[in-house]
């Protein structure tokens, strides 16, 4: 059963690094904003590798302390912690040799890749998962 839970947080940490690389590197392409020395693709993939299989490994002790309200439980949690986590973009201070106008985008651009794990990981869900 904790197999099925972690190789579920694998596979969403995968497909959504995957989703944050290619919306990382289309805004790169098309929009020519370049953030590359405030974040890598390696600390997005790793982000969404540890932010999936945290979830799965909360979820799978939701279920086995509180099995009949673990999915209420875990659902608030989690969706009040990817919510929080969007402080940390708001409040981050862009190095002083950064555009003015990249300095209004970077928070947009960061917060849209908070919810690509989530969203991953909650739409994966029934297939690994069954209730």
């Amino acid at each position: 059963m904790f197999k099925n839970h972690l190789f579920h947080g694998i596979t969403a940490g995968l497909v959504s690094g995957i989703a944050c690389y290619l919306f990382y590197s289309i805004l790169k392409d098309e929009f020519m904003y370049d953030f590359s020395k405030i974040i890598t693709s390696m600390n997005l993939f790793g982000a969404c590798m540890f932010g999936s299989v945290l979830a799965s490994i909360g979820y799978f002790i939701a279920k086995k302390v509180t099995p009949k309200y673990s999915d209420i439980l875990f659902n608030s949690v989690f969706t009040i912690l990817v919510f929080a986590s969007l402080i940390s973009p708001m409040l981050f201070k862009l190095p002083l040799d950064f555009d003015e106008y990249l300095t209004v985008i970077f928070p947009t651009y960061a917060m849209t890749m908070h919810f690509f794990p989530a969203l991953i990981w909650f739409a994966l869900k029934p297939i690994f998962i069954r209730s």
